[in-house]
């Protein structure tokens, strides 16, 4: 992770997507954002991000029954969509195991790149998305700690293997 943080440029990506379909998004129409390829190093460029009116957005950031101090999206709330849009959470969308399969909302043209409308509250949650039709399939690899101990070996002679995070 230290090593890739200063050199590898950004992008999106969703784990766990749900659905995202914005009902007053005009039929057809794709739009592009611009965003720094790394927030750090400008050297690096910005890269176009496709928006349209189907995106997915991870599980994580939807939450039915959202704790107190939870920002993402609600039931009849907002949140925006990084670099794009402020959506307001309209339907909730389940299959017949009760699961979310879909989010129907609407955005508000005015909130376009970080714009907040004069006198409109600041959304305080902010999601990453990927557009239905542009996104990538991919193979992403989660790692977990390698070591189980802040000190691997410490307690077992010095045998760090027995340590190591199965």
């Amino acid at each position: 992770r230290e090593v890739l943080e200063p050199s590898a440029p950004r992008a999106f990506a969703v784990l766990d997507p749900i659905k995202l379909t914005i009902t007053n998004w005009p039929e057809g129409k794709v739009e592009e954002f611009e965003a720094d390829a790394h927030p750090k190093r400008p050297e690096l460029g910005v890269r176009k991000i496709p928006f349209s009116g189907s995106v997915y957005i991870d599980a994580e950031d939807f939450n039915e029954e959202p704790p107190k101090g939870y920002f993402r999206l609600t039931p009849g709330g907002q949140a925006r969509l990084r670099f794009a849009y402020v959506v307001t959470c309209d339907e909730v969308v389940k299959d017949k195991d009760g699961k979310v399969v879909e989010l129907k909302c609407t955005y508000d043209p005015d909130t376009r790149a970080g714009a907040t409308p004069e006198g409109a509250k600041k959304v305080k949650g902010i999601i990453q998305w990927v557009s239905e039709e542009h996104g990538v399939p991919c193979e992403v690899r989660l790692y977990d700690r390698l070591f189980k101990a802040a000190s691997p070996g410490a307690e077992h002679d010095g045998d760090f293997l027995k340590d190591i995070n199965p």
